[in-house]
């Protein structure tokens, strides 16, 4: 299990901040400082969880997770920051990260839902750590950081509830969240009034959104590359690009034949046909959003001959065609 190397970017200014140098906390974790500067690098989660435990030992500071809030930028996550930051609404943003939030650690899990008038967003990382509290502290000063970068600093979310039991000192806590808060509770998460996740953000930018939200498709399927469903996914989307995609093309792409890659996506319950109309699905989403492009370039840019038949599927996969739900 690895997470994205760029998002450490931020623990290393923490460190800076409480006059720490972070070169030699980084390396003594088995870190090298350079794996941060580099878009496609993962870090195996083992050495940041150990990075983080050194860095909350030497700062002596009872709140650490808590004051990662000054330091996260969306930039730390690559291009699903960039996403995030060209977002139309938070709830668009929301549903970004949860779709992708693997991109920043393999077993993250982030899910939206709505009860009682709030959108709640719930957070958990499925991983096992000593220090709980810090990582659920810096997890929500995150959540609400990222919120306040493209919704302004007024925004306070509704609710938020920690599964850690209260600590002695609240204070910080209400500072930062303003709002109540709930501790002890069964899941980490946090609620939004309606009003406030579908307000129209005025930095939005649909085209760079997609953009970014492309630039992670492809990356998640490279980056996993190591079983056959991802290696086919990834060959895909490259010929996709190119123009030119066919079960024999990325059988080849794949150094095997036709018969042998449906063989093993069989294994895998899958098969070319399937992967092939997934990631259309996927991609056509995004492009139907980005107004500049027209559907006979999207029909193309999904491998489809002709507009028509880029309907008729479009239309099977959502219930409308293309047209309508570009006006929606």
């Amino acid at each position: 299990m690895s997470v994205f190397a760029p998002t450490l970017g931020a623990l290393w200014k923490q460190l800076e901040g409480y006059g720490i140098d972070p070169d030699p906390v980084f390396r003594k974790a088995g870190i090298d400082p350079e794996t941060m500067f580099d878009a496609g690098a993962r870090v195996p989660i083992e050495n940041q969880q150990a990075v983080r435990d050194l860095a909350f030992e030497l700062s002596g500071d009872p709140q650490f997770g808590l004051r990662a809030y000054e330091y996260l930028r969306p930039a730390h996550l690559g291009a699903l920051g960039f996403a995030w930051l060209a977002s139309a609404t938070l709830r668009e943003a929301f549903h970004r990260i949860s779709r992708y939030a693997r991109v920043i650690q393999e077993n993250l899990l982030v899910e939206t839902h709505e009860e009682d008038g709030l959108f709640w967003v719930r957070v958990d990382p499925r991983v096992k750590e000593d220090d709980w509290r810090t990582r659920e502290d810096s997890a929500l000063a995150a959540l609400i950081r990222f919120c306040r970068v493209i919704a302004g600093e007024d925004l306070s979310p509704a609710r938020v509830r920690f599964r850690q039991v209260e600590p002695a000192n609240t204070s910080f806590h209400y500072e930062l969240f303003r709002s109540p808060i709930e501790f002890g509770r069964e899941h980490t998460e946090m609620a939004f009034e309606r009003r406030d996740v579908d307000k129209r953000l005025l930095g939005s930018n649909d085209e760079l959104a997609n953009l970014n939200e492309h630039i992670v498709v492809k990356y998640l399927a490279h980056s996993e590359r190591q079983d056959i469903v991802n290696q086919a996914k990834a060959a895909i989307i490259d010929g996709l690009a190119s123009g030119s995609v066919t079960e024999k093309s990325v059988a080849e792409s794949l150094f095997t034949t036709p018969r042998n890659l449906h063989r093993k996506l069989m294994k895998e319950e899958t098969s070319f046909k399937h992967l092939l109309t997934e990631i259309r699905q996927e991609l056509a989403r995004q492009y139907i959003q980005d107004r500049s492009k027209t559907l006979t370039e999207i029909s193309y840019l999904l491998g489809f001959s002709e507009v028509s038949s880029f309907s008729r599927a479009f239309k099977n996969w959502t219930g409308m065609p293309p047209s309508a739900a570009r006006q929606a």
